[in-house]
């Protein structure tokens, strides 16, 4: 009986030890989404419909281009930034604001994005060339290309841990990054003085001739036809690469025997983010210090350090396809390689086109490459793999067949940008001769008159 009263009492007293043994619930852990999934569940979209928000996006930038670089080439370059920036900043947070039941409305805004973009992307460049000459220009342009994987990276981060400090709610994502915008708005606005146009050239040059006249001249300089191919070939592959890597490098871990967790997929698509930001940003460093130092010895160097490093990064290319589902560090490293020697070339196409374009046609130059790299390159290239995948595993219920479809169809991605890379090698064959009839033309407008100097060549 005192035996059976020590139990009773053992479990009743407070501090017996064994009630510690007692599993404690564990506070429920938020679980981690993505800003895009977040928008999915707000909308009640599935991934065909999240993914337009991506093709108006870069279809609105890509209609639009060619009548920005009409006014650029003709009016205040300052004034379209601003407005572009502006346009930009209240689209996006104006989607903030859409209600579950007006996804296209959001849709509409985020095509005005891509508006507010094209006004920048095509004038900002040339204002860089009108403020530097030679290997500073190669610098700036560096600087400025730089913003392009260090935006997108950044923006991917920012968003991503604004909407999980405000409980997933996703629209604060979209009301905290166009802060950075109103900043950029303010420092033009005060710190920016517009250069005239051709200004570090020694030419001041004012607007005469019509555009299709200008579109007719451009389209004659061989080396800007060859980059501008070259430039979009390997847009092709980056484009499909950074559409489909994480979900090729997921489809790899299932295909393996595993399964991806949203945590681990949420991990694969930041880690992927994170090295196409870091590589982007190494890949336009390192392009353009070498092309300033190889220019010493050589007048063709920009075009050759071109296409020299996207056929040396296509090996790499190669191995991360073929070694995806067996040899996971080593793609993560053959990844970083590969993208750092493919976005290498990206200041030197833009320090190209400044200086075989004279100064009143380079916004209209500009706004050609724009419009024909995104329409033929990365607006095109992930619907035609993904097409090319869903050939592949028609009929297929096993998790290997869908790696190996989505494989095999990212292996054009590698012969498209060596096609590229020989077309940078082949613009190294003109690129003297259409960079001194530029020169010759600037020299020859540099009589001035009180009213500045015009082109009609």
């Amino acid at each position: 009986m005192t035996e059976e009263v020590s139990d009773i009492t053992s479990m009743l007293i407070p501090n017996n030890e064994e009630l510690f043994l007692i599993p404690k619930i564990a506070p429920k852990r938020r679980k981690y989404k993505s800003v895009l999934e977040l928008v999915q569940e707000y909308f009640h979209v599935n991934d065909k419909q999240a993914g337009l928000l991506q093709t108006v996006f870069v279809c609105s930038y890509m209609a639009l281009a060619p009548l920005f670089g009409y006014l650029g080439d003709r009016f205040s370059r300052k004034i379209m930034i601003i407005l572009g920036v502006s346009l930009w900043s209240m689209t996006t947070v104006a989607g903030s604001f859409v209600p579950p039941n007006l996804f296209w409305l959001f849709v509409l805004l985020r095509s005005l994005v891509g508006v507010g973009e094209a006004s920048y992307s095509c004038v900002a460049p040339t204002i860089i060339a009108d403020l530097f000459t030679s290997d500073m220009r190669t610098t700036m342009l560096a600087v400025f290309n730089i913003a392009v994987p260090l935006g997108g990276g950044l923006g991917y981060i920012v968003g991503s841990y604004v909407a999980k400090a405000f409980h997933n709610d996703w629209r604060w994502a979209l009301r905290v990054t166009p802060v950075f915008g109103v900043i950029c708005v303010i420092l033009l606005c005060f710190l920016v003085k517009e250069p005239p146009r051709g200004d570090a050239d020694g030419a001041q040059m004012q607007k005469r001739s019509n555009w299709f006249f200008d579109v007719k001249q451009v389209l004659k300089i061989k080396t800007f036809i060859l980059i501008t191919l070259g430039f979009t070939w390997v847009s092709f592959a980056l484009g499909s690469l950074s559409w489909w890597g994480p979900i090729f490098l997921q489809k790899a871990h299932r295909a393996e025997g595993g399964t991806v967790d949203p945590k681990d997929k949420s991990n694969v698509a930041l880690y992927f983010g994170m090295i196409t930001c870091g590589a982007g940003i190494l890949g336009v460093v390192l392009g353009s210090e070498i092309a300033k130092r190889y220019r010493k010895y050589n007048r063709r160097a920009d075009p050759i350090v071109c296409g020299i490093a996207i056929l040396l990064a296509m090996p790499f290319l190669f191995c991360v396809l073929l070694l995806a589902k067996d040899h996971q560090i080593l793609t993560w490293i053959f990844i970083f390689i590969a993208e750092t020697l493919m976005c290498s070339n990206w200041a030197l196409i833009s320090d190209m086109l400044m200086y075989i374009i004279i100064p009143t046609r380079r916004a209209t130059a500009s706004s050609i490459q724009i419009f024909i790299m995104h329409l033929f390159g990365d607006a095109s290239s992930p619907y035609i793999v993904g097409q090319i995948s869903d050939y592949f595993q028609q009929g297929a219920d096993d998790k290997l067949t869908p790696w190996i479809a989505l494989r095999n169809a990212l292996m054009i991605t590698p012969f498209v940008a060596t096609v590229g890379g020989a077309a940078f090698l082949f613009a190294a064959v003109f690129i003297i001769r259409d960079r001194r009839r530029a020169e010759q033309t600037i020299e020859s407008l540099r009589p001035s008159n009180d009213y500045g100097l015009t082109e009609k060549d």
